[in-house]
């Protein structure tokens, strides 16, 4: 048992897995009942002692859509931890999760941060960022004049300082860690990592599955489960684990990347989202106090925080800027809020009408943009990148429906394909089925249900959103039209 304090004997012994903490995809563990996952995951004493594996990571590559610029391709590193590690960090989160609720409580505070919260809503359900953008604009056109800044934390997750998260952990539990937090704190901190690549080299797994068509959950699949079709549990066996993916054969240098620092956590795991909002709870506590005294509102999802203040109440335009940017670096010694991650703007009212002013920075020169909307005063609109993210993935699922049929019935001829594309059916098709995903817990909504409960919720901000999305259907069907025509000179 690692040094530290005995196993807790915390209540929660009776913790179920949902569905989604039952993880499906092919991992370094076996693929192990429900039952024992379950019995392992509440038994303090098995945690304390549990061998966390390396997480798995492969990067998500995607091109950014931007009118009259360059297209920009971006990647994004994604982390997946084993099947029994996942079961185990979200058992810890839904302990630690009530803890953090009454502290906040505890603190008046439950307001401030809104990411990855259950937060009730008027007439049932619980808020989602549509919602908490509405709040926000709310307040802005009631308050009528005011200054707004809103500012990134950059590489957030990448930036917290170990020390500070189990300052935190302690905080919340009343006491020191127990062996088994302690093994969960150590886990996400001194975390290791198998590149997916490197390792598929290594084990001469099956080559990765080209990323045609498809919605980002089948993108995934491809990458990380593509062995599972084949009737593979494991991605490995103990043996070849130690000797190939650790090292300790011969000529085979460790594939496990540890993280030697003393601040990072991991993104992706089911505990990092509840350990990245815990840990700024003194400076929620902080930045709510200044707020407060000034009259005005602080919210916080993640990494992105917006604060609304009076006209009347400040000093200087960027006087909440100086402030979060000098706060936040005493809770962090990596945390930074840089000035190219900021945006200042004002509202005014007039006798006859309100006016916006861009202020600062490269956001938000037409609106106040927040959690994917945009609002000057007069109407709220859907951001411009909420569009691209749609129309990309409407291209590239295009493409692969285009290319799988011209494959499919090239010998009938190209005049047979153009006369039996279902193109019409298919823009239907993907209007409702396209994912639209803002990495916010909504994986499963369709762009067209978002639009639709945005429209409702937006009710008197005078929304454009029905404007915006029939430039929408008219770019999908460019699209759809564009993508068979590539199809035909590649296949036909």
């Amino acid at each position: 048992m690692p040094n530290g304090v005995i196993a807790s004997s915390h209540p929660m012994t009776d913790w179920e897995p949902r569905d989604k903490d039952l993880k499906r995809y092919i991992h370094f563990d076996r693929d192990i009942p429900r039952k024992k996952i379950t019995s392992l995951a509440n038994d303090p004493t098995a945690v304390a002692t549990h061998a966390f594996f390396p997480l798995l990571r492969f990067y998500e590559e995607w091109t950014k859509f931007r009118k009259g610029a360059i297209r920009k391709k971006k990647a994004r590193p994604l982390r997946f931890a084993s099947r029994v590690d996942a079961a185990i960090y979200a058992r810890y989160r839904a302990s630690l999760a009530d803890l953090y609720e009454a502290e906040l409580a505890k603190r008046g505070l439950s307001d401030i941060p809104v990411a990855y919260r259950r937060l009730p809503k008027e007439g049932g359900g619980n808020k989602c960022n549509i919602d908490i953008a509405r709040d926000v604009f709310a307040y802005v056109r009631d308050l009528g004049d005011c200054i707004v800044t809103v500012v990134d934390i950059k590489s957030y997750f990448e930036s917290l300082d170990h020390k500070r998260i189990k300052d935190v952990w302690e905080l919340l539990l009343g006491r020191g860690l127990p062996s088994d937090h302690l093994a969960v704190f150590n886990s996400i901190t001194k975390y290791s990592i198998v590149d997916l690549e490197a390792l598929s080299k290594r084990l001469n797994l099956n080559e990765r599955v080209p990323q045609v068509g498809g919605n980002r959950r089948d993108r995934r699949k491809r990458n990380i489960d593509a062995l599972k079709d084949r009737g593979k549990k494991q991605i490995c066996s103990t043996k070849d684990f130690r000797e190939l993916v650790a090292g300790t054969k011969t000529g085979f240098p460790s594939l496990i990347q540890k993280n030697g620092f003393d601040f990072g956590i991991p993104q992706g795991t089911p505990i990092s989202d509840l350990v990245a909002n815990f840990y700024l709870i003194d400076f929620d506590q902080e930045v709510s106090d200044w707020v407060s005294v000034r009259s005005g509102m602080y919210r916080r999802y993640s990494d992105d925080i917006v604060i609304v203040l009076p006209n009347s109440s400040v000093a200087n335009d960027m006087e909440a800027k100086e402030f979060l940017q000098k706060c936040i670096r005493k809770h962090g010694a990596q945390l930074r809020i840089q000035d190219r991650k900021v945006c200042v703007v004002k509202f005014e009212r007039t006798p006859t009408t309100t006016v916006f002013k861009h202020l600062y920075g490269s956001a938000s020169r037409n609106g106040l943009e927040y959690l994917g909307f945009e609002y000057n005063g007069h109407i709220v609109k859907l951001k411009n990148s909420t569009l691209s993210n749609a129309w990309r993935k409407i291209k590239r699922r295009s493409y692969g429906h285009a290319s799988r049929f011209v494959k499919r019935y090239r010998d009938k001829g190209v005049v047979w394909l153009q006369n039996n594309y279902p193109g019409l059916s298919l823009e239907t098709k993907m209007l409702r089925d396209v994912t639209y995903n803002q990495d916010i817990g909504f994986e499963t909504w369709t762009f067209v249900k978002y639009v639709r409960r945005a429209s409702r919720s937006f009710i008197g901000f005078n929304p454009i959103f029905s404007k915006q999305t029939k430039r929408y259907r008219k770019y999908t069907r460019i699209i759809i039209a564009d993508a068979f025509r590539k199809a035909l000179n590649s296949h036909a």
